[in-house]
């Protein structure tokens, strides 16, 4: 397995605090958001448009951007696609010492983004963003949804979950693994904090540079959106 497709272990001292700074959860809410799907297996019409889109042709590239795990890795190389996978809210999970302004916030974001996630232009077929733009700040969101523009290759295609919530209420974070096309097995790894509401409306100002965008109904709190380069 090269580089490429581990996750991101070297990060400089200030960009841990910095980011480390915007990630902080609030452990004191006003009020909870209970899980939006318990552990345990999901349906997910959002994973099978994904695997429609990405089509039967072997050697497609997919970028994960959630928790390594075996059952994505045997799923996605099963179909004859590489897999490269970087844990982006487990690298960004780090105390901080100080309160960056958000001009540096955003410009400590740029340079991580473009240092860490060491990918070429139009290299990905295909993006799992899973649930994790739900946890980053607008200084760091708008850089991150930057960056994944150019490595998705044209009609290249990002799959994104957004909970039901208010500003500041607790969720849990997920771990999701594959378990067939539209199959998910949903673990809990921890709790977060929502930073903004997300309606349809504001995810399509969010991809505003994307192509087109299209939206599943859930039976649960999470929306899946499909994003198209």
């Amino acid at each position: 397995m090269s580089s490429n497709e581990a996750i991101t272990a070297q990060i400089s001292g200030s960009v841990r605090r910095l980011l480390g700074h915007v990630l902080k959860q609030d452990q004191h809410p006003a009020t909870t958001l209970q899980g939006s799907a318990a552990s345990g297996l999901r349906q997910s019409k959002g994973l099978r448009e994904f695997w429609n889109a990405v089509g039967a042709a072997e050697g497609m590239q997919i970028l994960d951007l959630g928790a390594a795990s075996q059952e994505n890795i045997n799923f996605i190389t099963g179909l004859g696609h590489r897999l490269c996978t970087e844990d982006l809210y487990r690298s960004l999970q780090f105390n901080s010492t100080r309160t960056p302004t958000a001009e540096a916030i955003e410009s400590e974001a740029v340079q991580f983004f473009r240092e860490n996630l060491n990918y070429q232009k139009g290299q990905f077929d295909g993006v799992l963003c899973w649930d994790l733009l739900d946890f980053l700040p607008d200084s760091v969101i708008e850089p991150l949804i930057a960056v994944l523009y150019e490595f998705l290759k044209p009609d290249g295609h990002l799959l994104a979950f957004f909970h039901a919530g208010q500003p500041g209420q607790i969720v849990p974070v997920e771990q999701y693994r594959i378990c067939g096309a539209d199959q998910l097995q949903v673990t809990h790894r921890g709790t977060g904090k929502l930073w903004r509401s997300f309606n349809n409306r504001a995810i399509e100002s969010l991809f505003r540079d994307y192509a087109s965008l299209r939206f599943f109904l859930t039976k649960d709190s999470l929306r899946e959106v499909i994003i198209i380069r």
